[in-house]
């Protein structure tokens, strides 16, 4: 039975919303399937969110408008708060009658966003950090920032440094979950006359080998990272088909940038040359000579030519790789942090 709610309280067209989502009539809870608010008022869980980006831009399901902004992650559409509210009590309410008896419910089977985002909040208040740990075969442990920025939870790249001094330590692989699988959204923060300039946020295309690579220098999984490397070179400078150049993890100069383990290129994807578009791990045979996990991003548009080695796309910081192709000193601008973009 669907809950009620008081008479004040109405969805897009006046009606009486319920506590599960229109389109998959899951419960909303506070983990998959956080209730949040289109542009258009009506009202749909994260999960079903995601599903839709996968497609392409946001479009209501229900009135068939488009979201009125740029979406990189679900958390860019904001949360039902008074749903939300309601939510949260009713579970407070079921978790009391169950008094934990029975099956465990997805509360506490999945880590619980909510209280994630507000520890974030706290320790930066108090001047420390939200870390995960990832143990893998009794190896030293590894750790990965979790943090907020502009109200989107981002995973930062792992790293063999321990957590600063009273840090909350929380499960790598419960935070991981947090991400989508099939909608990866991965960011780049670009620094140059040593300061960050902002953060590019990428689209992956697809699960090619060469994009599961660019992925995990993204967050470290496997051992190397993009992060603290340098752009390499423009080409094309100032041409249709401008490249700003990067990701030598190995030598930082251009000369390294090896094939993670086991990685292969995959089929080709065929995409537009527009700016924004990211490339790399090149087919042998068209004039590229670019070591496996270095990769380009196109900052200008090449009218009548298509990319075969396609990975991602920019959703949002093209101005600053912008800029990087018009520094003198192109080597004075890197990768300063990288990592994944989590979806709850």
């Amino acid at each position: 039975m669907k809950a009620q709610f008081p008479t004040d309280f109405t969805g897009a067209k006046g009606e009486m919303p319920s506590l599960e989502c229109g389109v998959c009539l899951e419960l909303y809870n506070e983990s998959s399937h956080i209730p949040r608010c289109l542009s258009c008022n009506h009202v749909l869980c994260t999960s079903c969110i995601i599903q839709l980006l996968r497609k392409g831009p946001l479009k209501c399901p229900f009135c068939r408008s488009w979201h009125g902004r740029t979406v990189i992650s679900s958390v860019d559409i904001p949360v039902h708060n008074r749903l939300m509210s309601m939510v949260s009590e009713n579970l407070k309410r079921n978790s009391a009658l169950n008094d934990g008896e029975g099956a465990q419910s997805d509360q506490e089977t999945h880590l619980n966003v909510v209280q994630l985002r507000a520890d974030i909040l706290r320790a930066s208040e108090e001047g420390t950090n939200v870390y995960a740990q990832l143990l893998r075969n009794d190896r030293q442990a590894r750790h990965a920032r979790v943090s907020i920025c502009d109200n989107r939870l981002h995973l930062h790249c792992l790293k063999d440094e321990p957590p600063l001094h009273d840090s909350r330590v929380i499960s790598y692989d419960m935070v991981r979950a947090l991400a989508d699988e099939v909608y990866s959204v991965v960011f780049l923060e670009i620094t140059w006359n040593a300061a960050v300039q902002g953060k590019v946020y990428i689209h992956l295309l697809d699960d090619a080998g060469r994009t599961r690579q660019f992925l995990y220098l993204c967050t470290g999984e496997q051992g190397p990272s993009y992060a603290n490397t340098r752009f390499l070179e423009v080409s094309n400078k100032g041409n249709p088909g401008e490249q700003v150049w990067g990701g030598d993890y190995e030598n930082n100069d251009g000369s390294g940038g090896a094939a993670l383990p086991d990685m292969v290129r995959g089929p080709k994807n065929h995409q537009d040359v527009i700016a924004g578009l990211v490339a790399g791990f090149y087919y042998p045979g068209f004039g590229q000579d670019h070591n496996p996990s270095q990769f380009g991003i196109y900052t200008r548009d090449m009218a009548g030519y298509v990319e075969m080695s396609s990975m991602g796309r920019v959703l949002s910081g093209l101005e600053i790789m912008t800029a990087v192709a018009q520094l003198v000193d192109l080597q004075d601008a890197f990768v300063s942090d990288c990592g994944l973009v989590l979806f709850h």
